[in-house]
């Protein structure tokens, strides 16, 4: 028996049928070097999917039969070699009662039997979720509810910038509620998908299916529910099916890129539902929580990066968690394709075309010149090799943004201040990001000097 059949025996074992039957029979498994498979794909959306879903069996498996984890390399198969395409199975966007038969989800390979029709990420739980101080609230917040659902913060709405781990906190919350107790009626999807849903009930006469679904839910996670924006006859709709399930104190959680507040055109009776609970904001990740997410990243792929290409990503990627993983991916992948050691030279080549330079208009004399005026100080006292006591704060929090609104290196950054280097830079940023958590008047005076320099 081949290699690739071995695998497929596992797979077999290890998966539900009508997923194995959906996605496993035209699986490549191709050998590209000691320890290394490539897993061809049609189209980047098959190539995702299989990534997400399938390494954590497939490394299992190769596990079993080779005794290590192997390097899996994904990746969109040469248009020269096609590929066949598995037929797409019908996707929910919710869990139904376990008790019924649901159609194989493509995103839910590896999940309970109960869990068939959620589109939960088996690797997205309270377990692989870096906690640090931009984060730390609305992840107690929801850990609270996964633990006392309708009883506390009802509802719990979340808001944040893309790629800062809101999706992550929804599905581990889905997670910890299923492990508690699998038979919970879980309705977990995006706004859009409710909108669909919902658009779809009212051409095919299902309206009344449609509202006896959601409202005897148990707990319903909407992400993105400022896609309601411009929606009116949705908006109405949510907001009967929001009413009916607090009402039967049932756990409402939603997501949003922004405070209820903020959110435009939605309705007022809308808006004082969403503000009625408990809302909870997630930031960028400090230059710790940083380095933390790409040393457990990097655990998961089985390699440990050098201090100085953790310092380097984490220097480079400031503002998303989800560009901090794939960064590390590129870098592992470069090294294991090329056969190099990981170096921070190989680092730099593997980020190089993936990474977008901050565009900004903002030069680093203005930013000089607009603290110094803030403070009452002068330019020079910036650039002197001696730095006094008195100028301390003034000068890192100069530092800071630099690196937040121009596209220079940190090494050049340090050019203008008197030719410091890549350390002191690292110092002084980090320094002011504990400030921010901690000082209101840093933030202020922080947050007064960005718009200043944005406008």
């Amino acid at each position: 028996m081949s290699v690739p059949e071995k695998i497929r025996v596992l797979l077999e074992e290890r998966l539900d049928r009508r997923v194995y039957d959906t996605w496993c029979p035209t699986l490549e498994l191709n050998e590209a070097g000691k320890n290394i498979w490539h897993i061809p794909a049609p189209n980047p959306f098959y190539r995702d999917w299989l990534e997400r879903e399938l390494r954590r069996p497939l490394e299992e498996a190769f596990q079993q039969v080779f005794g290590v984890i192997p390097t899996l390399v994904f990746k969109v198969a040469d248009s020269s070699t096609p590929i066949p395409l598995p037929d797409p199975p019908k996707s929910s966007p919710v869990v139904e009662s376990p008790k019924t038969a649901p159609t194989p989800s493509p995103f839910s390979a590896t999940l309970r039997e109960e869990e068939q029709q959620t589109a939960l990420n088996p690797k997205y739980t309270f377990d692989s979720y870096v906690v640090g101080p931009s984060n730390r609230f609305a992840h107690a917040a929801t850990l609270a509810v996964s633990e006392n659902l309708g009883n506390l913060y009802n509802p719990l709405f979340i808001h944040g910038g893309v790629g800062l781990g809101k999706t992550h906190l929804l599905q581990a919350l889905c997670h910890a509620v299923l492990e508690r107790n699998p038979y919970t009626r879980i309705f977990y999807l995006s706004c859009e998908n409710f909108v669909n849903d919902y658009i779809a009930a009212i051409r095919g006469g299902g309206l009344n299916s449609f509202r006896s679904r959601y409202r005897n839910a148990d707990l319903l996670v909407v992400d993105d529910v400022h896609f309601l924006v411009g929606k009116e006859a949705s908006q109405e709709e949510f907001f009967h099916t929001f009413n009916s399930l607090h009402i039967s104190q049932k756990q409402i959680v939603l997501s949003s890129d922004q405070p209820s507040t903020d959110i435009p055109t939605l309705k007022d009776h809308l808006l004082s539902r969403f503000a009625s609970g408990l809302e909870a904001r997630i930031d960028a990740p400090t230059f710790e929580t940083r380095l933390s997410i790409l040393g457990d990243c990097a655990k998961r792929q089985g390699r440990d990066l050098p201090g100085e290409i953790l310092t380097y990503i984490a220097s480079t990627i400031q503002n998303n968690v989800r560009e901090l993983e794939a960064a590390v991916t590129r870098v592992v992948g470069l090294s294991a394709l090329s056969r190099r050691p990981l170096t921070l030279e190989l680092a730099q080549e593997a980020l190089r075309d993936s990474v977008s330079p901050r565009v900004s208009t903002v030069t680093l004399g203005r930013v000089q010149e607009t603290v110094a005026r803030y403070y009452g100080l002068k330019v020079s006292d910036f650039r002197t090799r001696t730095w006094r006591k008195s100028t301390s704060l003034p000068r890192q929090i100069c530092i800071y943004l630099c690196r937040k609104f121009t596209s220079h290196s940190l090494a050049e950054i340090g050019e203008a201040f008197a030719g410091k280097d890549h350390s002191t830079m690292i110092y002084s940023i980090k320094k002011v990001e504990k400030l921010l958590e901690k000082e209101l008047i840093v933030r202020t005076d922080v947050e007064r000097l960005s718009r200043e320099l944005q406008s």
